[in-house]
């Protein structure tokens, strides 16, 4: 087998072998129009691509140095390793992270453990990394299931606050259209605030969603009360898995349980469609406790009956040890700084 850069040429065939919304070329694409370098790499055998993967290169503000990412790739070889090791030294990285889209564990719905998968990341020249870019853990629903046997497997609570929402009117809608992604994007930064998280900004949220409204990838679901959006979620379809990124909800009309009527019309909409499981993105691990940030959107997620899994985790490949070192601590310090204000100004 070889391992390449690829063409413009050969998006197709890269689309192909891709599973994961942040890896496709599209969002390769939305990299490029935020300033960063991206290869995107295919591995062949006897001239067909088997699987391909995708890194971008962060340039460090001031600095001649940059940070590479693989998200949500391929499981890691030590082919893939090499290959990253030699493009990021030409990009002079300081390292590269690595966050496959390999699962290793799996929970029921009451967290307890039901697979573990064993694997072996026995790679030398890869250490587990301080900081990881997704959430290591995530809620998957299984869209096979009939529609009652997904209600049978969510808590008495979300079936009841379902009834609750249909019962006070609540409607839901999706499209690409671009009044609804503004409608979104005005909650998604009204809700960030109000919560005091931290949030990429209103340029990114653009630039994300004109490089993936025409692609079939996104959609933009909105639920009403009374002529009144309530709750927007942005989703994403790749092949045949459904996701759930983003999502915000206005501080008002509360009783009528508009999010929870929402996210399950999303999951009807990914089981309409023929597709197999709906990642919920990102949650808590099997610990969850209601001390922990985020544990609120923990519960809401587990709420619909999904399995916990555990992904394989996060690794760097260091290139520059010694500013490895120092990177890290600017950036835990960077981060700080970042939510405090977010906290300070909600």
């Amino acid at each position: 087998m070889i391992t390449r850069i690829l063409y413009n040429e050969e998006k197709e065939a890269y689309s192909r072998v891709v599973i994961h919304p942040v890896q496709t070329w599209e969002w390769g694409d939305f990299q490029e129009s935020q300033g960063h370098k991206v290869y995107r790499l295919g591995v062949f055998e006897d001239q067909k691509m088997l699987s391909g993967y995708m890194v971008s290169f962060h340039k460090i503000p001031h600095t001649n140095f940059s940070i590479g990412t693989i998200l949500r790739g391929p499981v890691i070889d030590k082919d893939m390793i090499e290959n990253i090791r030699k493009i990021a030294q030409n990009e002079n990285a300081i390292f590269v992270k690595f966050e496959p889209d390999d699962i290793e564990k799996i929970y029921d719905n009451n967290c307890q453990l039901i697979k573990n998968k064993s694997v072996l990341l026995n790679f030398q020249s890869l250490i587990t990394s301080p900081k990881v870019a997704f959430y290591p853990h995530t809620f998957i629903v299984d869209l096979t299931k009939s529609e009652d046997q997904l209600l049978a497997d969510m808590s008495q609570k979300t079936r009841y606050n379902i009834k609750l929402a249909n019962r006070h009117g609540v409607t839901v809608s999706h499209s690409v259209k671009d009044e609804d992604f503004e409608i979104y994007l005005k909650m998604l930064f009204e809700t960030t605030k109000r919560q005091g998280f931290y949030l990429h900004s209103e340029s990114y949220h653009r630039h994300l969603w004109s490089v993936l409204k025409s692609t079939g990838m996104a959609q933009i679901f909105l639920a009403s009360f009374q002529g009144q959006v309530l709750a927007a979620f942005m989703v994403f379809k790749l092949k045949d898995r459904l996701f759930y990124p983003y999502g915000a909800s206005l501080d008002i009309h509360r009783e009528v349980m508009a999010p929870t009527l929402l996210m399950w019309e999303a999951i009807k909409y990914g089981q309409s469609l023929g597709l197999k499981t709906f990642d919920m993105w990102g949650c808590l691990g099997p610990d969850a406790n209601a001390s922990q940030q985020g544990f609120g959107f923990h519960r809401f997620k587990q709420g619909y009956g999904g399995n916990l899994v555990q992904f394989v985790g996060t690794y760097d490949l260091v290139i520059n040890p010694k500013l490895y070192k120092l990177y890290n601590l600017v950036d835990k310090y960077r981060w700080i700084l970042l939510r405090l204000k977010a906290f300070i100004f909600r």
